[in-house]
């Protein structure tokens, strides 16, 4: 018979109410603890909002492939089936060094301008908000490849070169909305008159809304700030982004004619109401 007063029961059964307690306590904490806070991911679909940069990068060893059309005026009518008879292309590079820095290369048939780039990711926004947003360098020299014709300047490769450099600021704000900041400062080595400045400042303003799991609306909007020349307008551009499973295409109406940074941040000359628009299209591929 069990002797329930007997002092090796007592022992047990205090031993195993023990046990049982810091398991029970144990199984609660950890219950208790929240996740850890992580990265935040896939602000935007792909490495541009349309023609502006988002913070999105290549992974380490993967190479990112664009090939971009703009297609002509849409207001040049039926003759030129609205502007597809007329099209400029851009080919474009970007390897990931590591999961926060790229390097790219591309070539515009605009100007016939070729581009070498750096983009890195500074910050990054996390799920907890300890980091509310993320913050990206980009910087890009461009080469304008036409013809030389002007006889009183010497023909010198410094003066075909441009710069543009940008701090790409973004939140995820749901996980169907997204944002972006990008204020940019262009600088030409050469310009045409005295009379206009070597560098420019625009502040860009994009954002991204998921309609479904594969895809979103675009539009992004640049604003200058200083030294912008005569006759140029404020770049708009509206888009639509479709991932088809290992491609991401970028179908969009805009009234800048270029597709790299200078162009459309500092030289764009279409006008929305007067139907002076340009549509195209971005399609990416990556490769590990």
């Amino acid at each position: 018979m069990i002797q329930f007063f007997h002092p090796r029961f007592i022992f047990a059964l205090l031993l195993g109410i023990v046990s049982f307690s810091a398991s029970g306590q144990s199984l609660l904490d950890e219950l208790s603890t929240e996740p850890a806070a992580h990265e935040v991911t896939a602000t935007f679909k792909d490495t541009r909002v349309i023609n502006m940069q988002s913070n999105e990068t290549p992974g380490a060893g993967v190479l990112h492939f664009v090939i971009a059309h703009r297609f002509g005026r849409i207001n040049e009518g039926l003759y030129s089936l609205w502007g597809l008879d007329n099209a400029s292309m851009r080919m474009a590079f970007d390897y990931g060094l590591t999961d926060r820095w790229s390097i790219g290369l591309g070539r515009s048939t605009f100007q016939k301008t070729v581009e070498a780039s750096v983009k890195g990711k500074l910050l990054i926004q996390k799920s907890d908000n300890s980091m509310p947003l993320s913050l990206t360098y980009y910087g890009v020299t461009m080469a304008n490849g036409m013809r030389w014709d002007d006889p009183e300047r010497d023909n010198l490769f410094s003066s075909r070169l441009s710069f543009v450099h940008q701090l790409i600021l973004t939140s995820k704000l749901t996980e169907r909305t997204s944002v972006a900041l990008v204020p940019s400062l262009t600088h030409r080595n050469l310009v045409s008159f005295t009379s206009q400045s070597h560098d420019q400042i625009t502040i860009g303003i994009g954002g991204r809304h998921k309609l479904t799991h594969r895809m979103s609306v675009n539009t992004e909007y640049h604003l200058p700030i200083q030294g912008l020349n005569d006759g140029t307008t404020n770049s708009l551009s509206l888009g639509v982004d479709i991932e088809t499973g290992g491609h991401v295409f970028q179908l969009h109406i805009t009234n800048s004619q270029g597709m790299f940074e200078r162009a459309f941040l500092t030289e764009t000359t279409g006008r929305w109401l007067d139907g002076d628009l340009f549509f195209g299209f971005n399609l990416s591929r990556v490769f590990s």
